[in-house]
């Protein structure tokens, strides 16, 4: 079979998989899929909610950990200045970018596959499996780092009993 035979199959065969499937879509409740109504999607309570769980996922360890020493380290106050910048300059539009993406491929049909190739229509999902082997091995690497950590702090904490205040 020809290379070209061989794309055109697997292009195909991914066509069939992705092709959201008729009747019941996850989410959907009873009363709704009788009337015909479109799944209702969930909202946060509050806008403080949202920001207050968006928060917690990025100041992580390495920023409650290595902020203050590397203020200590750069300047203190000075350097601020940059940090501040570069956080509402890069930063924040990183972020609005994640979430736009997000509740696009909320309302697209098919869900992220589809969004993936709108985005990037030069990618072939066969050709895009490196993707989910890179994401693995980046996590292992830093849970590596994250439990010497952790180890660090079971230890003192441990040890904080043995000694005395001065």
């Amino acid at each position: 079979m020809a290379t070209k035979e061989k794309l055109q199959c697997l292009k195909d065969f991914h066509k069939d998989i992705l092709k959201p499937s008729p009747g019941k879509s996850p989410g959907t409740r009873p009363e709704d899929e009788a009337e015909g109504k479109p799944p209702q999607r969930e909202k946060w309570s509050s806008k403080i909610d949202f920001l207050l769980s968006v928060a917690g996922g990025f100041v992580g360890l390495g920023n409650v950990w290595r902020f203050p020493y590397l203020c200590y380290k750069n300047g203190g106050g000075a350097f601020l200045i940059p940090y501040f910048i570069f956080l509402f300059g890069s930063g924040l539009p990183v972020f609005f970018l994640e979430i736009v993406i997000a509740l696009s491929s909320l309302s697209s049909e098919g869900g992220q596959h589809l969004l993936v190739r709108k985005i990037c229509p030069l990618v072939f999902p066969v050709e895009f499996q490196g993707i989910g082997y890179a994401s693995i091995v980046i996590v292992s690497l830093l849970n590596i780092y994250y439990i010497v950590i952790l180890a660090w702090a079971m230890y003192y904490l441990k040890n904080v009993q043995r000694f005395t205040e001065p």
